[in-house]
């Protein structure tokens, strides 16, 4: 009886994790991987997450194909490959707390900034994406929970709604597959592992197809005060609980 609770939150939370990032191409993760960690650890909790994300990533990109952004993207591709491979090393081996309420605070400290008269007049360029995704690939593989933050210099760069969810779930995908690999050959790609993680993959179809209906019915100003408001939420739940 337990084990069936377990499984109908689990199912639950990703649902309505994926769903939130199908909306506004973040707070997937976040929502989802405390609830696997608290079944079933760390180090599985980050391998089941990013094989079920993967679906999710790759499901929006295809709903919102027409507006990719590619030049961002490929910045962004230069600077999140090395580092996901590194952060997914350091998964193995590190309890990582300290970074959690860095990458907290340094959110907050992003809203704040462009929320400012000087930061109203930030114009994010095109090479300022690689440290962009330099940052989100490490900890990205390892926390596992990196997706609010590369969401503020896709606004700063002008992105419209639908541009942005598709662009920024491109990048969160491309991270996975090398993160992937490491985990392979870190021996964490375990059956239970695999069959969780390919188990939750196809709610990741069905809540991008969601994310996408309720995307359409909100007006960029709505959509704006969702991603800061989801961003200062998050970014006080990082930097207190770590």
């Amino acid at each position: 009886m337990a084990e069936i609770f377990q499984i109908v939150i689990i199912v639950l939370g990703t649902l309505v994790g994926f769903t939130i990032a199908g909306v506004v191409g973040f707070g997937g993760g976040i929502i989802v991987l405390p609830i696997l960690v608290s079944i079933v650890g760390l180090q599985e909790a980050v391998p089941i997450l990013t094989i079920s994300q993967l679906s999710s990533n790759f499901s929006r990109v295809w709903i919102h194909r027409q507006n990719l952004n590619w030049k961002v993207f490929k910045y962004f591709a230069v600077g999140s490959v090395p580092f996901a491979i590194l952060g997914s090393f350091l998964l193995v081996t590190l309890d990582t707390p300290i970074l959690v309420r860095a990458l907290g605070a340094f959110m907050l400290g992003c809203v704040l900034f462009m929320k400012l008269p000087v930061g109203k007049k930030f114009n994010m360029k095109l090479p300022g994406f690689i440290p962009v995704g330099a940052m989100t690939g490490f900890t990205s593989a390892s926390m596992g929970v990196p997706g609010p933050f590369p969401v503020i210099f896709y606004i700063a760069y002008g992105m419209g709604a639908s541009a942005l969810v598709g662009t920024s779930s491109l990048g969160q995908g491309l991270i996975h597959i090398p993160k992937l690999i490491v985990y392979g050959t870190s021996d964490l790609l375990t059956v239970k592992v695999l069959v969780l993680g390919l188990g939750l993959a196809p709610i990741g179809f069905i809540a991008a197809f969601l994310g996408k209906l309720i995307l359409q019915r909100l007006s960029p100003r709505a959509f704006r005060i969702i991603i800061d408001v989801l961003l200062v939420f998050w970014g006080l739940v990082f930097l207190i609980k770590g």
